[in-house]
């Protein structure tokens, strides 16, 4: 698959690696005490509400990041998945002095976890190809 299309398809596991994180880490609503009903219907809600904002993030933030180490030859599993990481943090960086509470590390544990999973999609995609090659040369 070409950089282009990885770049693109990368975002849209935002939702459901958020509500995969969000229920593993007992955020109400999202750990299915209310129902399943509830679940879906918050589940509705961000994927309306985390696409267009993955989407702002990949194409401003992460494609300056991308060009920055696509320039200097770096690309690879960890600059791309922890870079990703960096770039899902940035928002939270720039809010965390004004903050109060524990739900800032909470939330800064959701947006690590986005964009880490981000980041293993769009390098798994990335190199679907070489791991088809790989698959198909076994058989």
């Amino acid at each position: 698959m070409t950089e282009n299309k990885a770049l693109a398809l990368a975002p849209l596991i935002t939702p459901f690696a958020f509500a995969f994180y969000a229920y593993i880490a007992d955020v109400p609503g999202f750990n299915m005490d209310s129902g399943l009903l509830d679940f879906l219907g918050l589940f509705f809600g961000l994927t309306l509400a985390a696409i267009p904002v993955a989407y702002i993030y990949m194409f401003f933030i992460g494609g300056k990041f991308w060009g920055m180490i696509k320039r200097r030859k770096m690309v690879n599993f960890f600059t791309i998945v922890f870079g990703s990481v960096f770039v899902a943090d940035i928002p939270m960086l720039l809010i965390w002095p004004v903050t109060q509470g524990n739900e800032f590390y909470l939330t800064l544990q959701l947006f690590s976890f986005v964009g880490f999973m981000v980041g293993l999609n769009c390098w798994f995609l990335i190199n679907l190809d070489k791991f088809k090659a790989k698959f198909n040369n076994k058989n």
